[in-house]
């Protein structure tokens, strides 16, 4: 059985393919965060659509 050195284990796999930007996890983790705040936002009631709609029903034309 062959022992892994520390070259072995830092040596690229060329099979895999290449990793993501770092940038496009960060903008990924924040347009996930930004929906789920709105997501919970709008089931506790407190969504920002809500005062626009309130307005316009109290409206008469």
């Amino acid at each position: 059985m062959r022992k892994i050195s520390e070259q072995d284990s830092q040596k690229p796999d060329h099979d895999s393919p290449p990793s993501m930007p770092r940038w496009v996890k960060v903008f990924g983790v924040i347009g996930l965060l930004l929906i789920l705040l709105f997501v919970i936002l709008h089931l506790t009631g407190h969504s920002p659509f809500m005062h626009h709609m309130s307005n316009m029903n109290g409206m008469k034309m």
